[in-house]
């Protein structure tokens, strides 16, 4: 008995300590976005992947603000976006076609997204986000703001040259500046070494499968690839960009790139190198210390801007009179076009001190070198050469790095001084002009109406445009002519009748439909009609005119010349039968010289608010609303032709985008664009028989 009692009792007891340590609480895990808080310090801010991962995915899905996102979407687009209806069946079908860009149809892919169930907030964003992607068009985007606080870079940067008739990928550069780990001890040694491999898959197609799923510059391959890798351009100095794949906002799908790599000595080497991640320029500092405040702060649209303000981080542009329209803003929409602001945060390749060397064979560490022009003149958007070989010393360079003038305002400055940097090429002594208009994204219609006036005057500089129509879009333009001073993108006496080259007075331009076939239905647009423009100091002078004929005139671009710098480069090679020229892009596959030419652009915000200027309230549940999250959704209201009386929108018509020679791109030329001048101006030059 005494025992049993012992053993009965010392059960009882190793139960109950099971039971009470079965029972303890468990420790509550971290909030990933505190840890993130912490981590983002003004002082040498480094984050980790893992914390920000589990930040981004640690914000729930909320069906309530994945209700509100679709409706605004769905709303803004349904009413005002042009390509909706053309889009369903995408680029018309040619020969020599280079675009390759699937159907999309946005409301039904909304309505997908709807019906699907999200793991979490980030997930239903990224969707939203890749589906503005599809389209390939620089004009439409969906940022949000909330899940863009975080940049990653790779140390490594790649390009695609064509060396003795074969296609690869290279190693362009290492900025050890960025980071070191997993590199050799001789960073250096890798430039130009061929990468086999990224992450298992052949290294062409891991870069063309990531750009075709996030690049939305182009609907050709060539140039979203292109927009991948590195590239050289001038933007008030020259400057090399590491690239869309290796300087990203997405989050990768892996801490780490592998890489298997051929150098011309030595063995295969493979190389493990993990993304460096610090704060962008969206990451509000010191403003959030958990999951909760992350949301407040970054994510959520607060009440002050959810009522008629733009919820965009983007600067707000002026709506004040006398402003000129510009390509990638007109009257309220985003100051840029979605796909310039997207280039320009791949950043610069950081140039080491002088005496520091880069590359195979102790080539200096410098930005790319002209050694074959001399710089004549610059102006805020553009540079002069006179190339200086004997074979070349009649033709000269014009860069044009965009057509955005100081804060998109009429600045005579910069048209005179254009104008000015081509008579001085003139002067001395260049009858063959070369423009030079590549990664530009576009800016002021203006002043692509003004280039392309100062070169051939007797043209008419515009394209034609139209926007399409509805009820909506009837009902509002009848409010926006009586509220003539709010300067509303439907207000009819902001444009120019095509027909009668006189500005509207009344609404008829909205109202007075016009049918087209559009995705295999029968869909009403406005009247034809362009932008406004008056220069008073064209034309020039007599004595002081510009000379160049187009017989002898080339456009070199690396096919992301979009927006206003394809109503120059195809006003050119259009109407003018200017020679064009695409470099880079997919060996042995034709090349797009321009991008994107879709017309103006606007944002939800800017919907929204210029409907509220007018006092227009759209009828149920059609109504435009603001977005509930700090995002912003562009997307193009107007559709440019080629010809005055083409049936299908510039943007779709697959029959002009082919560059009339395609250049592949070689470790010379990717680093120096001189020797692509010098080789076009022999091109200009006549043989002799």
């Amino acid at each position: 008995m005494k025992v049993t009692s012992l053993l009965t009792i010392a059960a009882a007891i190793c139960m109950a300590t099971t039971t009470t340590t079965d029972a303890a609480p468990k420790p509550k895990p971290k909030d990933p976005c505190a840890e993130l808080a912490k981590q983002g310090i003004y002082t040498n801010p480094q984050l980790t992947y893992d914390v920000v991962k589990r930040c981004f995915n640690n914000h729930k899905f909320n069906p309530d603000v994945a209700a509100k996102v679709l409706s605004s979407l769905e709303n803004t687009l349904g009413n005002f976006f042009v390509f909706i209806d053309q889009a369903k069946v995408g680029p018309t079908k040619v020969a020599n076609n280079p675009l390759d860009s699937k159907p999309v149809d946005a409301l039904k892919e909304l309505d997908a997204i709807r019906k699907k169930k999200w793991a979490n907030d980030y997930e239903f964003q990224m969707a939203v986000t890749r589906l503005a992607a599809s389209f390939n068009d620089g004009h439409v985007n969906y940022r949000n703001f909330c899940y863009m606080t975080a940049k990653f870079t790779q140390p490594i940067s790649l390009y695609a040259p064509v060396v003795n008739g074969k296609q690869d990928i290279r190693v362009y550069y290492v900025d050890t500046t960025i980071g070191k780990k997993g590199l050799p001890k001789n960073p250096s040694s890798l430039v130009d070494c061929v990468v086999q491999t990224i992450d298992g898959q052949p290294a062409l197609k891991a870069i063309q499968d990531f750009t075709d799923r996030v690049s939305a510059v182009s609907k050709d391959p060539g140039v979203r690839l292109n927009d991948a890798l590195a590239s050289t351009s001038w933007y008030e100095d020259w400057y090399s960009s590491p690239g869309g794949f290796a300087n990203r906002y997405e989050l990768p799908a892996k801490e780490s790139v592998k890489y298997t790599i051929q150098c011309p000595k030595g063995p295969v080497q493979t190389l493990t190198v993990p993304w460096v991640i610090r704060p962008s320029d969206y990451y509000e500092y010191s403003t959030f210390t958990d999951t909760k405040s992350y949301w407040e702060v970054q994510c959520e649209n607060s009440a002050a801007y959810y009522n008629g303000h733009s919820n965009s981080r983007s600067p707000s542009p002026s709506t004040a009179a006398g402003k000129i329209l510009s390509a990638d803003a007109k009257k309220g929409a985003s100051e840029t076009a979605p796909a310039l602001t997207t280039f320009r945060e791949r950043g610069k390749i950081t140039q080491p001190k002088p005496g520091q060397t880069n590359g195979r064979n102790g080539e200096p560490k410098t930005p790319p070198v002209i050694t074959k022009a001399k710089l004549v003149a610059t102006t805020r958007t553009s540079a002069f050469y006179r190339l200086t070989g004997s074979k070349a010393k009649d033709a000269c360079v014009a860069v044009i790095a965009t057509e955005d003038t100081e804060e998109h305002e009429y600045d005579s400055d910069e048209y005179l001084n254009f104008a000015k940097g081509l008579q001085k090429l003139q002067s001395q002594g260049c009858t063959k002009l070369i423009l030079d208009m590549t990664n530009n994204g576009g800016g002021l219609i203006d002043f692509a109406y003004y280039i392309n006036r100062l070169l051939f005057p007797k043209a008419d500089p515009y394209f034609v445009q139209d926007i399409r129509t509805n009820k909506m879009i009837h009902d509002a333009s009848r409010r926006a002519i009586k509220n003539h001073a709010a300067h509303s993108m439907l207000d009819a006496t902001q444009y120019v009748s095509a027909a009668t080259n006189k500005r509207y007075t009344d609404t008829s331009l909205f109202t007075k439909d016009v049918k087209q076939k559009r995705g295999g239905a029968t869909v009403t647009f406005s009247q034809r009609s362009y932008f406004p423009f008056n220069w008073p100091f064209l034309p020039l002078k007599k004595g002081t005119e510009l000379k160049f004929k187009p017989q002898n005139m080339a456009i070199i671009t690396n096919g992301f010349c979009g927006s206003a710098c394809s109503m120059i480069a195809t006003r050119f090679a259009i109407t003018q039968n200017v020679k064009t020229y695409a470099i880079g892009g997919i060996a042995k596959r034709p090349l797009s010289y321009f991008s994107f030419p879709g017309g103006f652009v606007t944002e939800v915000g800017s919907v929204v608010s210029d409907l509220s200027m007018i006092r227009y309230k759209a009828p149920g549940k059609t109504a435009p609303t603001q977005l509930p999250v700090m995002a912003s959704a562009n997307l193009p209201m107007g559709e440019l032709y080629a010809y005055a009386n083409s049936t299908v929108p510039l943007e779709y018509d697959s029959q002009f985008y082919a560059a009339t020679v395609h250049l592949d791109q070689d470790p010379v030329s990717a680093r120096h664009p001189d020797n692509v001048w010098v080789k076009i101006a022999s091109d200009l030059t006549p043989k002799k028989k």
